[in-house]
Formats: structure tokens, C-alpha cells, sequence
């Protein structure tokens, strides 16, 4: 059997509602945001980084192990912050087109990451509160506690001159860093929003109900399963003496043979001008297309007889045995008379 290898088309999808484009939209706004807030961070790293030689080149004699905990604070804070981010924004910008093209996977990728950014920001700023409970049972404990070290703490040099400066760029970043995670706050919010509206739930829950694609036959071709011969017997042996094969059911009425399109019904005819359907057969005798009643099944055949053995061959009869009795000529013989 060849099939038709153009699928079905899916069910129409309606129309992409405003929310959804909105969503997309607002969607790459928060791209944009964060891949800003990438490069503030970075930008801020590499000034850090050059603040640092800076404070080595005015104080000589300072600790290496203090300069090298410097960098390293340097490097692991921006990373923190600066590797999500980006993460965050590979998978929004890949998963923009899907949304708006209405896969209902990418819709759920956009709603994990939100509830994740959403976490992100407010667990930050909110991170303080865990040690108020600490705080409070401090409170009510009484009595003296240890002495208190009343050793001074002095910062070395190398210290005093890495942050002890004002910087300009100090209030660059750290300004347009709480913007920007405002604004970051502020998109996440409106695209779960957007995304979880009725309107885009009917748009992107279309696709779940689609039907599966039915394997249609090109013209000419039958159905599958159709056109198959007649059961044999199982391990090919022959059907049991005295039964013949099932004999195939009778078309119906008005129906021809699989794959040859429907036969036409009695005292239907086809009006001039109109064109004939592909396979559809035009026959001058419609009631040859009827349906005749099945025939009756056939008697079981007489099981075969084998001839017996030929009976031993007799003499042959003698002279005197072959003569008729004495009698006339032309008179049946005399019987005995049974005593």
C-alpha cells in the first residue's frame, strides 16, 4: 500500500490574541535589561580590578595574600551575578519565538524562569531577615555575657587606600544596578502575567487537543487492511475434510470492489456537464452493480470412498456347466420343487 505522504493539516489554531504578542514583546525588553545588567557588572569588575593596582602601586610593601583576596572577591562576587543573568537571558531569547508562535513548552520555560528571577530579586534584599529571629532571642537573655575585646582593630594600609577613596563610578553602578533590578522586577511580573491570562491559555492549550494524522491512501489505492486474501488454515495444512474456505461477504449496495470507488446505484445517472469523480465507474446496466443475496453455503462433500479389493478371479465354468438343462428348445427350465 503507498500513502499519501502529505500529513493532515493540524486543527486551525486561533487567532494569536494581543496578550501573547504583548508577552513577547515585554519578553525581549527583559532580554535587553539583562544582558545591560551583564555588562554593568562586567564593566564595574574590571574597574574594581584596576582600582586594586592602583592601591599596590601606592603602597609597595602590602600583603600579597590581602591583594590576592581582593581579586578573588572580585572575580567570584561579578561571577555570581553576572553568569546568572546571562543564562537567564540565553533561554528568554530562546524561548521568544516559541512563545509567539504559541508552543505551550516554551510558555512553561518562561513561567519557571520568571518564578526563579522572582525569587532571585526578592531573596537578595530579603536575605537579612533570617537573622532577625537570632536577634530577638538575644534579647531576653539575661545576665553578663564575655568580655568584650576592646582590642582596636586597625586596616593595613593597602586597605585604607582601595577603599578609602570616593569614587565617581561607586554611584554609577550601584545606582543603575538597583534601576535595573527594579525595572527586572517590574518585566517579569507583567510577562507571567501576560502568559497565564485565559486569552493565552485558549491560544497555547490548542495544540494538546490536535489529532493524530490518519494515513489517508493515494486514488486508486485501497484502505489498509483491505484487499487481503482469505485465512488459511494455521501451519498450512487444508481446510478439514467435507468444509470448504469461508466465502467472502457480498459487497453492499451500491458499493464496488475496495479501491475502485463507489459503483453506481440503480437509476442514477450522471447529468450532462458534470464532471465523473476519479474511480467513480460508469456502467449502462446499473442493477449489475446491486447486492445479491449471499448464496447458500454448499453441502459438505461425501467423504471418498475407496473401491474394495477386486474379489479373487473364479474358474472359468466347464462345457457341461455352460450347457442349458435339458428342456425344449425356447422353454425356461424346470425348477425343483423346494421340499
Amino acid at each position: 500500500m503507498i500513502e499519501s505522504p502529505v500529513e493532515p493539516a493540524e486543527p486551525a489554531r486561533p487567532a494569536r490574541p494581543a496578550t501573547v504578542t504583548a508577552a513577547f514583546w515585554v519578553q525581549l525588553a527583559l532580554v535587553a535589561v539583562l544582558l545591560l545588567l551583564v555588562g554593568l557588572v562586567a564593566w564595574y569588575a574590571v574597574h574594581w580590578n584596576g582600582q586594586i593596582d592602583r592601591a599596590v602601586r601606592l603602597v609597595p610593601d602590602a600583603d600579597p595574600d590581602e591583594v590576592s583576596g581582593e581579586r578573588i572577591s572580585n572575580v567570584v562576587t561579578s561571577s555570581a551575578f553576572a553568569l546568572p543573568a546571562l543564562l537567564l537571558a540565553v533561554v528568554l531569547a530562546a524561548t521568544a519565538p516559541r512563545v509567539r508562535r504559541g508552543r505551550n513548552g516554551a510558555r512553561i520555560a518562561v513561567l519557571v524562569a520568571g518564578g526563579l528571577q522572582f525569587v532571585a530579586c526578592l531573596g537578595m534584599p530579603c536575605s537579612g531577615l533570617l537573622f532577625l529571629p537570632f536577634m530577638l532571642v538575644g534579647l531576653g537573655v539575661e545576665g553578663e555575657g564575655p568580655p568584650f575585646d576592646e582590642t582596636e582593630w586597625t586596616s593595613s594600609r593597602f586597605s585604607d587606600e582601595l577603599y578609602g577613596r570616593v569614587d565617581p563610578a561607586d554611584d554609577v553602578f550601584f545606582g543603575l544596578g538597583a534601576a535595573g533590578f527594579g525595572l527586572l522586577l517590574l518585566l517579569t511580573i507583567v510577562v507571567v502575567l501576560l502568559l497565564t491570562l485565559p486569552p493565552a491559555g485558549r491560544y497555547f492549550g490548542t495544540a494538546r487537543h490536535a489529532v493524530a494524522p490518519v494515513p489517508y491512501p493515494l486514488p486508486g489505492y485501497p484502505f489498509p487492511g483491505a484487499g487481503y486474501g482469505l485465512p488459511t488454515a494455521p501451519g498450512g495444512y487444508p481446510f478439514p475434510s467435507g468444509y470448504g474456505a469461508p466465502a467472502a461477504p457480498a459487497p453492499a449496495a451500491g458499493y464496488g470492489p475496495p479501491g475502485y470507488g463507489t459503483a453506481p446505484l440503480a437509476g442514477v445517472t450522471v447529468p450532462p456537464g458534470y464532471p465523473v469523480p476519479p474511480g467513480y465507474l460508469i456502467c449502462p446496466d446499473p442493477a449489475l452493480h446491486l447486492g445479491r443475496p449471499p448464496a447458500p453455503p454448499a453441502p459438505p462433500a461425501e467423504p471418498s470412498v475407496t473401491a474394495p479389493s477386486a474379489p479373487p478371479a473364479e474358474p472359468p465354468a466347464t462345457v457341461a456347466e455352460a450347457e442349458p438343462p435339458a428342456g425344449a428348445a425356447g422353454e425356461p427350465p424346470q425348477s425343483t420343487p423346494r421340499t
